[in-house]
């Protein structure tokens, strides 16, 4: 069975808390970048090392966009908080806006989307946040995640989405790649009409 349809079926579900709602959807994403580039060249100590993994880099880069507070994150059962591991963020909080990521519609913020089944469940999903950094070539899109390590070997990496094409299969966010489940956007920046 595979995992793609399952995440496509809820990540349509529930959006985030009402309290969440920003008033700067463009303002957000830029300081989305702007985090996500600063943690790539070194991870910052107001980020909990206890939570430095792609769901918690997602997590971050949201909050520290959006507001101390915020977000409230979706989890099982329709509650919120402060916490969501990488299928709950996928399920309740993001919404699959298309299979393979298309450079021209992509946004700041969009996250590609893998799970690997043959892992135990808490190490089977990667997420990698896709950023259109300003005076980049039209087209041009960065990846960029936290490579699940712990110490010396932790690390966040980037890379342009072509060069991430171009790599090893199981990294690919295309199709063919039966670990990809998409291309999703925060549910967020949808109820506000963003």
């Amino acid at each position: 069975m595979r995992a793609a349809p399952l995440v496509f079926a809820l990540g349509a579900g529930a959006a985030l808390a009402a309290a969440t709602a920003r008033p700067d959807a463009a303002a957000a994403r830029f300081r989305l970048l702007n985090e996500a580039l600063t943690q790539a060249e070194s991870p910052r100590p107001d980020w909990d090392p206890a939570q430095r993994d792609c769901a918690g880099f997602v997590r971050l880069l949201f909050r520290k966009s959006l507001g101390k507070d915020a977000p409230a994150w979706r989890v099982a059962g329709g509650a919120t908080a402060a916490f969501a591991s990488a299928g709950d963020l996928l399920a309740y909080n993001f919404t699959p806006v298309f299979r393979a990521p298309e450079p021209g519609r992509v946004e700041t913020g969009d996250v590609l989307a893998f799970f690997n089944p043959e892992k135990p469940r808490t190490d089977a999903w990667h997420l990698m946040v896709l950023l259109r950094p300003p005076g980049a070539a039209p087209g041009r899109v960065l990846a960029v995640w936290h490579n699940g390590a712990s110490g010396d070997g932790a690390a966040v990496r980037k890379v342009w989405l072509d060069d991430l094409d171009a790599g090893p299969p199981e990294w690919r966010p295309s199709p063919e790649n039966p670990r990809f489940l998409g291309t999703f956007r925060w549910n967020g920046w949808k109820e506000n009409g963003q």
